[in-house]
């Protein structure tokens, strides 16, 4: 088998980003593919949230090694003060000695043929291209957010916001291959690279592991006598608010087209936000007390018996900034068969619910809008109509993890091959020379 060679932050037992889950299905079934992975990441201490079930997912063919780290802002920062430059690419640059040197131990005990880099966070791109060059190997770069955004956001400090983008232009013009999470991002960045083939970008989407959902039922919840929307991870006030919604429901039940006693918005693990004094005076303003309910995060597989559960789920993800990013819990909340109302931008996420029909989409600062949509939801709900607006499973089938990693796999070999042919053609010039 060929050997490939992981640097990866989010790694489980890692479970504070859902996109831990892309490394892990990638990781979890190259071997079906002909590869096998050595992940190279930090030590355990370095994660805030763990899901130790999440771990045990890890095969035992894939080797993971461990490394001591430095995060800049958490140990170097004076009274919460650090300097600008030593967050360059960011604040786990200080990871990068630790990993380079482990990488370099690996390489000498058990060559590699591959190394694959993912982010956020970009350092991991860094370690990624040192290795690489040291083991004379292509290097693939897997973009899950942006590294950089033109203009720089908000509060960006000038020496990151300068770096960012020649760092970047470094690490994808070496790069032997691109992949995103998306396809606008994966447009976004051969844009930016215009001159660079086009052959060398490819987007891979984020999906659904169907092993994970063996164990839940397929059927629609039992009907209660309340309409249960289910949001799972962190909201916030910049770009995933609730509070739009709450708005909505309450106007709605102001005229009295809905009954907000027969609604339980349920947020689970919504993070610091959702014990925030704005998110309490919404909560309060709006008179739904009763209907919201804030609880801790659960382990994934608790997560998704949550969602199973649901009789709609919500999304939220509206801001400029993230019109070409698709949450990864989009395509869990799909394969669960539940409703989705999705308040986001027209973007990426707006086409993967329309390409499914996986449920509504609305704008969260059209007020009208999306309190018409949650009047017919609610309507379908009274009906008993609601649970059967789902996704179309043969139009899921497409984000299967399993089937992803092929497409991983695929570029894998071509990349390895292409980097053979071109050795081969260059020492049998060198022969006739």
């Amino acid at each position: 088998m060929r050997h490939a060679l992981f640097v990866v932050f989010h790694y489980p037992p890692e479970a504070s980003s859902s996109g831990v889950l892309r490394t892990l299905k990638f990781s979890r079934y190259l071997a079906d593919f002909g590869w096998r992975v050595t992940v190279l990441t930090l030590e355990r201490k370095a994660y805030e949230i763990t899901d130790e079930r999440l771990e045990a997912q890890v095969p035992d063919s894939v080797r993971v090694v461990r490394t001591a780290y430095l995060n800049t802002k958490r140990h170097l920062a004076i009274r919460g003060v650090y300097p600008a430059a030593l967050a360059v690419p960011d604040t786990w640059i200080g990871w990068f000695p630790w990993a380079v040197a482990a990488g370099r131990r690996i390489l000498g005990e058990d060559p590699v043929d591959l190394v694959f880099s993912t982010s956020p966070h970009p350092t991991a791109h860094l370690i990624g291209r040192a290795l690489a060059r040291r083991a004379r190997a292509p290097h693939v770069i897997d973009f899950r957010d942006p590294w950089h955004e033109e203009p720089p956001e908000r509060g960006t400090p000038a020496v990151v916001a300068w770096a960012a983008p020649r760092l970047e232009r470094r690490v994808v013009r070496s790069a032997a291959h691109v992949v995103t999470s998306t396809t606008e991002l994966r447009d976004l960045l051969h844009a930016r690279y215009a001159d660079e083939r086009a052959e060398k970008f490819t987007a891979i989407l984020n999906g659904y592991d169907e092993a994970d959902f063996a164990a839940l039922p397929e059927r629609a919840p039992a009907r209660t006598d309340r309409l249960v929307a289910v949001h799972a991870g962190n909201i916030n006030a910049e770009f995933r608010d609730p509070c739009p919604l709450l708005e909505a429901i309450a106007r709605a039940n102001a005229e009295g087209r809905l009954d907000a006693s027969k609604i339980l918005l349920r947020f689970i693990g919504g993070g610091p936000y959702a014990d925030a004094e704005r998110m309490r005076k919404c909560v309060a303003d709006t008179g739904l007390t009763g209907a919201v309910e804030f609880v801790p995060r659960v382990p994934y597989a608790e997560a998704l018996a949550a969602l199973a559960s649901a009789d709609l789920l919500l999304l939220l993800q509206a801001s400029e900034d993230t019109v070409s990013l698709v949450p990864a819990k989009l395509y869990e909340y799909l394969r669960s068969m539940r409703p989705v109302l999705a308040l986001v931008l027209p973007g990426a996420t707006s086409e993967v619910i329309a390409r499914t029909g996986g449920g509504w989409l609305a704008d969260p600062r059209d007020g009208a809008a999306l309190q018409k949509t949650v009047v017919e939801i609610y309507a379908l709900w009274q009906r008993g109509e609601l649970a059967g607006r789902h996704a179309s499973m043969e139009a899921l089938r497409q984000f299967d993890r399993r089937r992803l990693t092929g497409e991983l796999a695929a570029i894998f070999d071509a990349t390895v091959d292409a980097r053979a042919r071109r050795n081969g053609i260059a020492a049998g010039n060198a022969g006739r020379l």
